[in-house]
């Protein structure tokens, strides 16, 4: 699996991931999340930016923070955090030119372009030759095809004492742990969704240390998703009854049906997990 892969995966199922969002004015694609006070499956798929608002206003040195988003998708959160900071200078990476290109029209139509930049890249390797107050990366880092280029590449971009946010999925036990079945899921999961990095939280928390990275908050947000409970996951899931075994997950729209239902019975069953985990660039 490379870079191209999930690219090729973006380009192909980026428009249909906005639809299912919520159609037009919907900007985020991602995991959906009853905290308090959410009332639409659009307020749910955007909660996870409310949540990282609050951590940056929080963490970040100055209230015109400077952030970069690893794997931006087509700049939900970047659009929200313009929103909450309206200094703020804004910066988003993705490896999909198709999400660039629809990235750089949502900034123009909500009068944002002029703080929010998107760059199409790998953001293992891109340098945006600058030093942020907050990396954020939102089901992002399991798309990583090198972990540690990854977390090389935050260090690179943060300031001394300044925050990487990951908010992903991970594995709740070592792989070895889990079962026959389970294993199989996960196999599915990270086919399908182009996810090789997927890992038990603590294996993310070793090798961030290593590059300077200290965990300060680990939240479990599983209990805020509904794996299952809309009408599309048990259709799809009946639907991959019949297309996993024949193969298909190497085709961009069969995997992300295929990764995605393997993902909803990994977080009703426990063995997948939903987590935020907050780190700082120790001062140097």
């Amino acid at each position: 699996m490379s870079s191209t892969d999930v690219a090729r995966y973006y380009d192909s199922n980026t428009r249909r991931f906005l639809l299912m969002g919520g159609g037009r004015g919907a900007y985020a694609m991602h995991r959906e999340l009853w905290g308090p006070g959410i009332g639409s499956a659009r307020e749910a798929s955007s909660y996870i930016d409310r949540v990282l608002g609050d951590e940056i206003a929080t963490l970040a040195p100055s209230p015109n923070p400077v952030v970069v988003d690893f794997g931006c998708g087509v700049g939900g959160t970047l659009f929200h955090l313009a929103e909450r900071f309206p200094g703020a200078r804004l910066r988003g990476i993705t490896v999909s030119p198709r999400q660039v290109e629809i990235a750089q029209r949502f900034a123009r139509e909500l009068g944002y372009a002029d703080r929010c930049s998107f760059f199409l890249g790998d953001f293992q390797s891109a340098d945006l030759e600058l030093r942020a107050d907050a990396v954020v990366a939102v089901e992002s880092f399991a798309h990583s095809t090198d972990p540690d280029a990854f977390l090389s590449n935050v260090a690179k971009h943060l300031r001394p004492g300044g925050c990487l946010l990951v908010a992903d999925d991970f594995l709740a036990l070592d792989e070895g742990a889990l079962d026959a079945r389970q294993r199989h899921r996960v196999a599915q999961f990270q086919a399908g969704w182009r996810v090789p990095a997927a890992c038990v939280d603590r294996e993310l928390m070793d090798r961030a240390r290593t590059y300077g990275l200290e965990v300060q908050k680990n939240v479990d947000l599983t209990a805020l998703t509904r794996p299952g409970s809309r009408v599309r996951d048990r259709l799809t899931a009946a639907a991959c009854a019949v297309l996993a075994p024949l193969g298909l997950s190497g085709i961009p729209f069969f995997g992300n049906l295929i990764g995605g239902n393997a993902l909803q019975v990994g977080l009703r069953d426990g063995f997948l997990q939903y987590r935020l985990l907050l780190f700082r660039k120790r001062p140097q």
